[in-house]
């Protein structure tokens, strides 16, 4: 996952187009680089349309983004999902609640965060 493409994700402002345009890329290249067909992405970013889960998963590889964050920019309700979490991110979560080893690690990421929540919450 890309990081600086991923901050923007916030921004109730980014859509499709602006996702493609952060990845150095155009609506031509990303159906090459995705294997779907141009006017099928065309449709999506002029709204149309939504894709399906296999097209999206396609086209955010091809973006370097998230499911989450390509449905957000298609103005697709997220409320509730899982947010992401790239390796580093949950490397410097296991660090602050004192997991060094792998083996000491939950075999769910979302364990690992829920406990980093919950300590976060007693400190304040």
């Amino acid at each position: 996952m890309n990081p600086d493409i991923n901050d923007h994700i916030n921004d109730p402002e980014i859509t499709l187009k602006g996702l493609i345009e952060q990845a150095g890329t155009n609506q031509r290249q990303l159906s090459r680089d995705s294997g779907i067909a141009e006017v099928t992405i065309n449709s999506w970013v002029a709204g149309k349309y939504s894709p399906k889960l296999d097209s999206a998963t396609l086209v955010a590889k091809a973006l370097g983004v998230s499911l989450k964050s390509l449905a957000k920019s298609m103005r697709i309700d997220v409320t509730g999902l899982s947010d992401d979490y790239s390796l580093l991110d949950l490397k410097l979560i296991a660090s602050e609640l004192g997991i060094e080893r792998i083996e000491d690690l939950p075999e769910d990421y979302r364990i690992l965060k829920r406990r980093h929540d919950l300590m976060r919450g007693r400190q304040n």
